[in-house]
Order: structure tokens, then C-alpha cells, then sequence
């Protein structure tokens, strides 16, 4: 070890390579009247680090496997190893390795060791041929530097998709923009970025398509428009319903195939919507008896089959090749097609259709909300009971190029195992269909993307293994990578359970908020600037006080508590003399809007007192955040389906998509140019209506402390007593408190509970439902 560093070693944080050769054909007696009564079963290796499932090898009845595992950590030093030798039936052998032993290089783990019993009994004739190493992560060439290397492959283990070059990718914000949304990415106000119109952009590729258009969905309403804007280009495109455009194109000879998710909970028997109000059923019936082919598919879990879903929300068609993305030239046949897909976190259902504005009331007797009113956090709440509705901010990309092809794989596997694959066209029976278009075409299409998931082998056909969680493996990869600054937007931020203070059994052990926390951590000590904004909802979705979503907020602060603690120390270790927040900060996105000529005005209204009465009475409601996003320096990109809790990022749990992507010509400008950037800057000015020179240095403190500022002073707008009207500024900082010794409270003057409610800012620990549901 480094001299002086000794006292800051604390974690097992790095890359643990594990692997794993053969086993003596020894069986100990407490399992041979097993093996006489059931048969000689397989035997297979666990790898657990304290009571969390790392690694799995296959199940062999000779016992040699040679199988290497490359095991992500961001642990504590009192870590135990565990590796478990067992059939399954019985577990015939263990041994427990102290991971300080590793870390501090006391031991070297290769060779044929002997097993213990659960009891701690040595078990002489059962040995085990292993190895073990560890590569902590601060001697990673690649530590915090950013894609300096052009020429960054993407993850090469773990993974069914490797990193595409020469792609197309399209960053979205939102649903639908208004034409009066202008953000101004340079501050010399020498270049405008001009966000693309998702729902329409769908539209247009949908209503192109010639050959196929498959969609995977959480949720699919048959119902929703997706073209509402008087302002509309499209011809004919506005009020028509997804549902009729899907089964106008199935009649014209399109292969439309939809695979949803099946959420058992709505019944058809009795013709109800279930749980989570997907329209699975209605969608089913919708198109029962018309040429488009849609299958329910359901989450076949080994042990909770109606609580996790197939999350995933992909499109993906045949179109020209310059109908979403312009090319130089007139070049290009239009006779010719490529594959484009939609991938990201925008479900095809009600309440989705947003602009920038976030409108809670002004839009509730327009085109844009007037059938489409939602609000399910609120008992209750109905358009004629009036507002406010629930704003809707998301993010999405369309992709083309191979990674286009990799999201039309992904909805092929997955249709393969729940349903007829030979109901799938043939992609070699479209006639002109390129796989690539020439970057030199276009200059937009030179993004190198990488597809990944997290999926299981009972979800989807070609795993290469049982289990894929290549969506956690790429964050992870990108957070250790950042130099300067990580912006995060998700509807979800829990993780790191094995460094909570408290419920470190909950199972929420994915390690994006330890990762985050302890780079925060090495630039403290490296006396280096570092900032991580993260922006999440106020509340997860639903009623603010029911026992779900008080445990999500429970385990949120347990997260934040941790992270703050651990910066705080680093920071009394150093002797600096900073605050916790000058490095990590979380926000929220609000509205709120005065009364206005013209608004809408219902035919009833709801009873005072109530959280619907006070939130109407007050013109104020939280802007739901359902992105899932992450962008490290200006250069990468993650965006998908995946939130940052352990159902999405597990892989056993929710099966999610998404893509890492970058431009390798702008990698070193330190993001003075490129798409990332302006994406950026493009999303702060939607949530700050400002375009400020420091937020072109995100990393230094003096953008921290501006973008604090507006998040505070638009809280105290917020919270107020006073009706004040927000004037299109959503950002608000999240209402909690951080000592300098990083303890986390609630927000001074909030009472401990959010605005319009009773429901605690802290959460509470349900007594009902166990952590595998909320986690």
C-alpha cells in the first residue's frame, strides 16, 4: 500500500476476479442420506458477499466448472466471503474469507482449499480448487478519467450486446415541446438547441413503417393520442389514437406485434384494471379481432410472479432512412429502410403527454389534458373535480444503426420465450432494408451505443448465462470513470444497504449510491472539485401516506443518510474546511401556477381539507420525475427503462433496457461541445429557464452554489403560505437538511411533511410489506 493511505483504507471497493475449477467428489455425511434418497444431484458454487448472492456457476455432476467471475464491490472492510459448495438439496460445504484479509494483501487465495461445515466443522476430504483476487478501484488505469481513451470497447463481460459504432442516437426531454421552447446551450447566445418532439417523432416512424413495428411496454393504452398540438406539421396525425394507427398499418400489410406486460392483478373475469393500472386487458381486447398481434406476457418469477413486471418500453420500426434522422445528401433511395428504435422511460398510457410548462391547471380544458387527466395521488382526484393533475417529466433516445438492431433482438428473445416465434418476420424477406447508413451521409450518426439489461434466461432466449445485470455493471463502469461531475434524473435513488446504519438486510444492495459517494470520497482526498446532482420526485407515485410509498422514502433517506456521513467523515479526515453539500446535492421538481383568465373550471369540487382541497386551494403539485438517466462530464450517456433501486437493477426482478452512449469526437473537450452537453444544458434550462455561464463548469463550487440557490429559493416559492406563480422555474431542492457532520433531517420549516399532505418527508418502515417489494 501507498504510504499515508493506510488510514483511508476502508472499503472493499474494487473488482473481485473469482475463479472457480473443481471440487473433491467427497460428500459429507449429513448430505450422503440425501443423495441415497433423491440421486446424485448437480453441485454448483455461490459467492456471497455478508448474505448478498454475487456469483453462480453452473450445476455439474462431475464438479469442474472453470468459471470466471468478475465481482463489482463497494463494501465495507468486515465484508466475509463466502463461497459455498451445494446441490439443491443441501449445501455440503463453505468457507468464510474475511475481506480485510484481501484488501490489506495478508493472504492469496489459489489453490485447493479445504471446506467447513455450516457449523464451522473442517471437513478434510471436501476441498475446493479456487482463486480470488482483488484490483481495488483506484488502480484501474482508467480511474477517473473520463473516455480519454476513444477507443473505450463498453462492457465486454456480462453482456448479450456489445458497444455499436457508427449509430444514430436522438435525445429526448419530455413528450412534446411547445415551439416557443428555445433552450440556448451557448451562453454567448451564438447557438440554439432545438429539442426533437418525441410523440410525434413516433408517430412519423410508426406511420413510415412498411414491414414491422414491434413495441415492448410496460403499459400501453389503446386509446392515447399521441399527436395533440394545434401546432402539429403531420398531416392528419392529430386526436388519432395509437390503437387505430397500430391497426390501420397491420391492415396495410405491417407485421405489428406488442408484447405487454401481464400484471395479474387485473382480471378479466371481472373486467377489472389491477394494481397498477396498465390497460394490459384492455389492450388485449382492443386488438383481439384485428390483424395486430399482441400477447400479455407475464413475469415469470420463481417466487413473486404478480410483484415484478417487464419494465422495459422499446419501439422499434422500419423507416426511411432520413425520416428521423436528416441526412446531408440527397443520396439516399427512398426506397431503402433501416431498423430505428425507441428505447427509454416513456410508457405509451395516460398522463405521459407533457410539454416543458408542466401545466397543472391551464392545460385541463385543452386538447393536451382534456381527455387525458391523471392524477393518482390524490384519493379521489378527477377532471370534474379539477386540478391539479400530475405533471409528467421523462427522458427517451431513437437509435438507429446496429444498436437499433440490438433493441429489435432484444423484443425477438423476449417473444421467443413467452410467445410464437413464428409469428416474427423474417428480416431477410425485407426487401432493402440496410443494416447501417453511411456516417458520411450525416455527421449525427458517429455515437458509439451499447444495449444492456437486466434480464433473466425465463425472460428472454440467448443469455449467455442465467442472468444478466449489465445495465448496474455499466453505471457502475461510468461513475468510476467520472472526472468532473455526474447529473442524475430518476424516479427512484435507493442503494447500498450493506453501508446503511440501519436495515442492511433489506436486500437493497446494488452499488450506485456507494459508488457515487465513495468517488465523492477520493476527490476530497485528492483535494479535486467533484460535484453530483441528482434529481428524483418528491414522493414516489401514489398516495403520499400509504405504506408503499412511505417505505420507498424510508429506504431514499436511509441512502442519503449514508452518502452524506461518509462525505462528512472524509471531509473531517482532510481538514477541509467544506460543507457535505458542497459535493452532493438532491432536488425535486414542483409547480405553481395563480389563477388565469380562461382556466378550466369543474363542475364540483373536493372536500376541504382534504390533500385534493389543499392542493387546489394552494395551486401546487409536485412534477412527477420518471426519467432514468445519467450523464458523467458532458461526454456519456445512460438512459432506459432502469430506476436506481434493486428491481431494476437485480436482474432476477424487473426486466429493464437501456444504452450507454458517447461521441468519440468530442471526448477530452471537457464538454465545451457535443450532443451530451447540449442535452444538458437543454434539460437545466427546461428545470431553471436559465442558460448561466457556470453551469458550463457543473464540477465547480460556484455552480453548485448557484444551482442551490434556485433550488432553494424556488422551495421557499413552493412552500409558502402565499400563491406565487413558479413562471415555468420547476427546480426545487428536496426538503432535507445536512449538518456539517453530514446528518440529514427534514427541511426547516416543513413540519417534517411534504406540502398539501401528512405524509413524512423521512418515511416509515412498513410493517407489512417485506423490502423485496419496495426495494
Amino acid at each position: 500500500m501507498e504510504e499515508g493511505r493506510d488510514k483511508f483504507i476502508r472499503f472493499l471497493h474494487g473488482k473481485l476476479e473469482a475463479t472457480i475449477f473443481h471440487a473433491t467428489d467427497y460428500t459429507p455425511s449429513c448430505s450422503f442420506y440425501w443423495t441415497m434418497l433423491t440421486g446424485e444431484k448437480p453441485a454448483y458454487i455461490t459467492i456471497k458477499l455478508n448474505k448478498t448472492k454475487v456469483a453462480e456457476t453452473s450445476h455439474q455432476l462431475d464438479r469442474t466448472w472453470n468459471e470466471t467471475f468478475d465481482i463489482l464491490c463497494a463494501h465495507s472492510l468486515d465484508t466475509i466471503i463466502t463461497v459455498k459448495l451445494r446441490t439443491s438439496f443441501s449445501i455440503l460445504g463453505l468457507l468464510h474469507i474475511p475481506a480485510h484479509r484481501l484488501v490489506n494483501g495478508f493472504e492469496s487465495y489459489d489453490g485447493l482449499f479445504s471446506l467447513f461445515s455450516e457449523n464451522g466443522k473442517p471437513i478434510p476430504k471436501l476441498k475446493l480448487r479456487f482463486r480470488l483476487r482483488f484490483k481495488p478501484a483506484d488502480k484501474d488505469p482508467y480511474w477517473g478519467k473520463g473516455l480519454q481513451d476513444r477507443e473505450f470497447k463498453g462492457l465486454a463481460k456480462g453482456v448479450t450486446f456489445h458497444q455499436r459504432s457508427n449509430c444514430g442516437v436522438i435525445l429526448y426531454q419530455d413528450a412534446h415541446h411547445r415551439p416557443t421552447f428555445l433552450p440556448m446551450v451557448n451562453i454567448h447566445g451564438e447557438q440554439r438547441y432545438r429539442p426533437r418532439k418525441l410523440w410525434e417523432d413516433v408517430y412519423k416512424a410508426m406511420n413510415d413503417a412498411k414491414h414491422l413495428i414491434y413495441i415492448a411496454g410496460w403499459s400501453l393504452n389503446p386509446k392515447m393520442v399521441l399527436v395533440r398540438s394545434p401546432e402539429t406539421e403531420i398531416p392528419n396525425a392529430k386526436g388519432v389514437s395509437i390503437g387505430d394507427l397500430l391497426k390501420r398499418k397491420a391492415e396495410e400489410g405491417v407485421a405489428v406485434r406488442i408484447l405487454l406486460w401481464d400484471d395479474e392483478t387485473s382480471l378479466p373475469i371481472i373486467n377489472n384494471t389491477g394494481v397498477m393500472r396498465t390497460h394490459d386487458e384492455d389492450a388485449f381486447n382492443y386488438f383481439r379481432h384485428t390483424k395486430v398481434v399482441c400477447k400479455l406476457s407475464p413475469r415469470l418469477h420463481h417466487q413473486f410472479s404478480a410483484v415484478f413486471s417487464h419494465h422495459q418500453k422499446t419501439i422499434t420500426v422500419d423507416a426511411e432512412p432520413d425520416l428521423i434522422f436528416p441526412t446531408k445528401y440527397n443520396e439516399i433511395s427512398s426506397a431503402n429502410r433501416e431498423i430505428l428504435s425507441f428505447i427509454g422511460g416513456l410508457d405509451l398510457c395516460d398522463g405521459r403527454y407533457d410539454t416543458e410548462e408542466h401545466s397543472l391547471f391551464r392545460t385541463l380544458n385543452t386538447e393536451s389534458h382534456s381527455n387525458d387527466f391523471y392524477q393518482i395521488n390524490i384519493d379521489g382526484a378527477s377532471l370534474n373535480r379539477g386540478g391539479p393533475r400530475e405533471p409528467w417529466h421523462d427522458t427517451h433516445a431513437c437509435l438507429s444503426g446496429d444498436a437499433a438492431w440490438d433493441v429489435l433482438s432484444n423484443f425477438e428473445q423476449r417473444w421467443a420465450k413467452q410467445c410464437d416465434p413464428s409469428s416474427l418476420i423474417n428480416h431477410r424477406s425485407i426487401p432493402h432494408l440496410q443494416q447501417q447508413v453511411s456516417s458520411s451521409l450525416n455527421h449525427d450518426r458517429t455515437w458509439r451505443v451499447q444495449v444492456c439489461r437486466s434480464i433473466d434466461s425465463t425472460s428472454a432466449s440467448s443469455l449467455s448465462g442465467n442472468l444478466e445485470h449489465s445495465i448496474h455493471d455499466a453505471y457502475v463502469e461510468a461513475i468510476r470513470r467520472a472526472e468532473r461531475f455526474i447529473y442524475i434524473e430518476n424516479q427512484y435513488f435507493l442503494g447500498g444497504c450493506q453501508l446503511w446504519e440501519k436495515d442492511q438486510r433489506s436486500g437493497c444492495s446494488n452499488l450506485i449510491p456507494v459508488e457515487i459517494v465513495l468517488k465523492i470520497v477520493d476527490k476530497i482526498r485528492s483535494k479535486e472539485r467533484f460535484s453530483v446532482f441528482v434529481v428524483i420526485p418528491m414522493w414516489p407515485e401514489g398516495v403520499p401516506e400509504s405504506d408503499p410509498v412511505q417505505d420507498i422514502l424510508h429506504w431514499t433517506r436511509q441512502t442519503m443518510s449514508m452518502m452524506y456521513r461518509l462525505i462528512a467523515e472524509a471531509i473531517q479526515e482532510t481538514g477541509n474546511p467544506a460543507d457535505p453539500r458542497d459535493y452532493l446535492n438532491f432536488f425535486c421538481l414542483a409547480n405553481r401556477e395563480k389563477e388565469t383568465t380562461g382556466d378550466f373550471i369543474p363542475p364540483s369540487s373536493p372536500q376541504r381539507s382534504t390533500q385534493y382541497w389543499e392542493a387546489q386551494t394552494h395551486r401546487r403539485f409536485m412534477i412527477y420525475v420518471h426519467s432514468k438517466l445519467m450523464i458523467v462530464d458532458d461526454e456519456y450517456v445512460i438512459l432506459g427503462s432502469a430506476n436506481i433501486n434493486q428491481r431494476s437493477m437485480d436482474g432476477s426482478r424487473d426486466t429493464e433496457i437501456a444504452v450507454g452512449c458517447y461521441q468519440p469526437r468530442w471526448i477530452g473537450t471537457k464538454g465545451t461541445e457535443g450532443d451530451v452537453r447540449a442535452y444538458r444544458m437543454s434539460l437545466w434550462y427546461e428545470h431553471t429557464r436559465r442558460v448561466e455561464a457556470v453551469f458550463e463548469q457543473p464540477e465547480s463550487i460556484e455552480c453548485v452554489r448557484r444551482i442551490c440557490s434556485i433550488g432553494e429559493e424556488m422551495w421557499t416559492k413552493y412552500s409558502g403560505e402565499e400563491v406565487v406563480d413558479m413562471e415555468g422555474v420547476h427546480l426545487v431542492s428536496y426538503p432535507v437538511s445536512v449538518s456539517k457532520e453530514g446528518l440529514c433531517g427534514d427541511a426547516e420549516n416543513s413540519g417534517g411533511v411534504f406540502p398539501d399532505t401528512k405524509a413524512m418527508i423521512r418515511g416509515r418502515r412498513s410493517k407489512l410489506l417485506p423490502p423485496i417489494f419496495t426495494t
